[in-house]
Parts: structure tokens; C-alpha cells; sequence
């Protein structure tokens, strides 16, 4: 990680500079929650009692964890698809159980995100400089991804800081790595599994990091101790808290990598799902980060090849994204598969979000190495206005734009009840949590 040869003309961002910016985009985005909360919550596909808030259609599945951390009857819970995501509930719990399962909830939602963005800035600060941390700062504190979950009291709401320690994690590693390191990062990762699945991207990339360095040994254990984690998760697990662990949610991995290993049966149909994966890609590489964030990647991407910056793309950030592709081309160049559901196609581009912590350690390692050139202007004014513009996505509803709100928000999750979000604007109001009336 080096700074080009006029970054010692530049002045250190002192301490106090620093921290007015983080404490600016914390409230930024405590703000920005809220103003996604209530009627306005993005995932939200239907009204619920007694304010017409907006609850996702699965809200059932969601309490049903609480349900069962709380040592409820099993008949209360066992029922839901997703008691294996316990991570976030186990933690929200003690918020949850002062003040409600809706307010306790939405406040252990922004108070970790507020946790993940100070632990952002720290870790780019640490990494590479003050001034690339401010600009990380203020694209999270922008970032649609946190506030279409923020709203609700569900799992999903561990996506955004979950992803943002893993980050973290693999900038340690990459910093000095270690065998014992690659162990500890492999062991983490396996924890923030538990709260959704993220050991696929973010285990993934530390293994293709431990095969980049050639750290054999690195590699081996990681590997060991990232598959113990996956056969804890998937078997372990249901097994403490006696729910199956086969259901409706995790049986659709099961029928694609069934689908794999009866390829040979499975052609009738194939090449038609084939020829649609091109047009897939284009729209789930935009709209899995809503659009601006992954244009902004592409800026830095030109900007850092036209000025002979190698690697083009840090070595995390490919990691982290090459890992996303392997998942993507995993689901979508399947043959024909059984079940219901189908993760292939553009509809569910959701699943592909952790790669937004890319961007943030590109424009970080970009905004480094240009400093004290003249280009470095454009790689701030592009962050400045994908901030603008991803901030726009958010407040649409309260400054004009609601089809943009709705617009971007209906790509990132095409299941028919995320596609009204216009109409349900139009139909509630706009009324952030603690404004009930009708």
C-alpha cells in the first residue's frame, strides 16, 4: 500500500478533523435509518397493527428466532427457515427484550451499524490514511444497502456490519499474514456465518488471499477450519436447538449442487437458462449495490488503470468479488434444477451484496495512491456524488424521488411484494418509526 511520491507534501488529517467527519456521517446515517424505518422500510410488503408500519411477509420466520432463544415451546418455533441465522437475534436480544421486538430491534440494527462504520474508518485510517477513511465513511454513511434492511427487527440487518468485520479481518491478514492469523480470520468468519452466510464470500476471498501469498499451510487450515464451521452451521446446530436442518430455505442449495451432479440427465432446458445469464449479470453486477456504488467501481477501475496503478483492483477487493462471481456462476450456470425456488437470474441480485465492501477498499486504495496528484480530485468528486446520489435513493420519498427510491430498491430484490414500493408510499405515508397516526 503506497502513496504516490507527492503524498509527503500533503499534511497528515489531524485527529480532530477526522473524528468530526465520523461523528458527521454517524449521525448521517442514524438519520437515514430512521428515515427508513416505520412506513418507509424497504424490505416491509405489507401493513401490520396497530401503525400500518410496513413487516416483511416471512415476519413469522423472524420472531419465531427470538421465540426460540427465549426458551419458548418448540411448536411456537420450529417452524421457521431461518433459526440457524441466531447471531443477530442472540445479540439484539437484551435491546429486544427492554423495548419490543419492533423498537428493540431497529435500535440494536442502527447501533451496530454506527459500530461497523467507527470500525470501518479505524481499520482505512490504520491501513492507508485519514483522508481515504473520511471518504469510506461518507460513501457507508450513504450506502443503500443498510438502510433497505435497517427498518425491520430481522437477520438481514447483519448483512452490512457483518460483511464490514469481515473487511476488517482480511485487512489484518493481509497485513502481516500468519498462519495463526489465517486460523483466527478462518474462525471469525465461521462466527459471522452464524448470523447470515457469509462464509462463502468472505471465507472464499481468504482463501484465494492465502493462494495469491502462496501460504500452503495458510491455505490448508483456513480451508479445515472454514468447512468445520460449515458442518457445525448446517448440522451442528440443529441438531442443539432441535430444528431441522433441512427446510424450504437451505434445501435450494441442496437442489443446485444436486442439479450439478445429474448434469448429464439435465439438458432438455439447459442451454435457454444459459443464453440468459449474460443479461443477468449486467443487471445483478448494478443493482446487487444499487446501481451508483458499482458505476463508482468502474471509475476507480479506469482511473487506476489509466494511471498504470497495479493491481488494477486491490487484492481484497478482487478476492471478494471473484468469490461473488464463483457464487453467481455456481446458481446461474446450473442445469435445469427442482424445488420452487431458483437462486439464478437477476431477481434476487440481494445475495451478491457483500461485495459493496470492494468498492469502499477500492476508492480507499485509490484515493492513497493518488494523493498529492491532481487526479485525486475526480476520485473525490465521484465519491462525493455517488454519496449525493445513493443518499437520493434513500430520502427519495421526502425530497421528490420516490421512483428513484423505489426504482433502485425493486432491482436489488424482484420478488413480487418488493416491487409496490411506490404504492406503499403512496398508500401509508411517510411516517418513520414513531409517527403512528394514519
Amino acid at each position: 500500500m503506497t502513496a504516490s511520491p507527492d503524498a509527503a507534501a500533503v499534511p497528515a488529517m489531524s485527529r480532530r478533523r477526522f473524528w468530526s467527519h465520523v461523528g458527521l456521517a454517524a449521525l448521517a446515517l442514524i438519520v437515514m435509518s430512521w428515515l427508513s424505518s416505520g412506513t418507509l422500510a424497504p424490505y416491509g410488503t405489507q401493513p401490520a397493527e396497530p401503525c400500518q408500519y410496513r413487516i416483511n411477509i416471512d415476519h413469522l420466520h423472524f420472531v419465531a428466532v427470538y421465540d426460540m432463544l427465549d426458551g419458548k415451546p418448540a411448536a411456537d418455533w420450529q417452524g421457521s427457515v431461518v433459526l440457524r441465522r441466531f447471531l443477530h437475534p442472540l445479540l439484539a436480544f437484551p435491546l429486544i427484550k427492554a423495548f419490543g421486538f419492533d423498537l428493540g430491534g431497529l435500535l440494536f440494527n442502527v447501533l451496530s451499524l454506527v459500530v461497523a462504520q467507527v470500525g470501518l474508518a479505524l481499520a482505512i485510517r490504520r491501513y492507508f490514511d485519514g483522508r481515504a477513511a473520511v471518504l469510506v465513511t461518507w460513501l457507508f454513511a450513504s450506502y443503500p444497502g443498510y438502510a433497505y434492511w435497517v427498518g425491520l427487527p430481522y437477520s438481514y440487518g447483519f448483512i452490512v456490519p457483518g460483511t464490514v468485520a469481515g473487511l476488517i479481518l482480511l485487512l489484518w491478514w493481509h497485513d502481516r499474514p500468519l498462519a495463526r492469523r489465517s486460523v483466527a480470520v478462518a474462525f471469525a468468519v465461521g462466527v459471522l456465518g452464524l448470523g447470515y452466510d457469509l462464509i462463502p464470500p468472505l471465507g472464499g476471498a481468504l482463501l484465494l488471499l492465502c493462494l495469491y501469498r502462496r501460504r500452503w499451510l495458510d491455505l490448508a487450515l483456513a480451508a479445515i477450519v472454514l468447512v468445520a464451521w460449515l458442518a457445525f452451521i448446517g448440522r451442528a446446530v440443529p441438531a442443539l436447538f432441535g430444528f431441522p436442518a433441512l427446510n424450504g430455505n437451505t434445501a435450494i442449495y441442496v437442489n443446485v449442487t444436486a442439479s450439478w451432479l445429474d448434469a448429464w440427465n439435465r439438458f432438455e432446458g439447459w442451454g435457454d437458462l444459459l443464453a440468459a445469464v449474460p443479461g443477468d449479470f449486467f443487471s445483478t453486477f448494478f443493482y446487487s449495490n444499487f446501481l451508483f456504488l458499482p458505476i463508482l467501481m468502474l471509475v476507480m477501475i479506469a482511473v487506476r488503470w489509466r494511471l498504470g496503478l497495479r493491481p488494477v483492483i486491490p487484492p481484497i477487493a478482487l478476492a471478494i468479488m471473484l468469490t461473488q462471481l464463483a457464487i453467481f456462476l455456481f446458481l446461474n450456470l446450473a442445469p435445469p434444477t427442482d424445488g420452487k425456488w431458483q437462486m439464478r437470474g437477476a431477481w434476487i441480485a440481494r445475495i451478491y451484496q457483500p461485495w459493496f465492501v470492494a468498492v469502499l477498499l477500492t476508492v480507499a486504495a485509490t484515493s492513497f495512491a493518488l494523493r498529492g496528484r491532481r487526479l485525486h480530485e475526480l476520485v473525490v468528486g465521484s465519491v462525493l456524488l455517488v454519496a449525493l446520489l445513493d443518499a437520493a435513493v434513500i430520502t427519495g420519498p421526502f425530497v421528490g424521488l420516490t421512483p428513484l427510491y423505489a426504482g433502485v430498491y425493486q432491482r436489488f430484490y424482484r420478488m413480487p411484494p418488493h416491487t409496490h414500493n411506490a404504492s406503499w408510499v403512496r398508500k401509508l405515508g411517510r411516517r418513520p418509526y414513531g409517527i403512528c397516526h394514519k
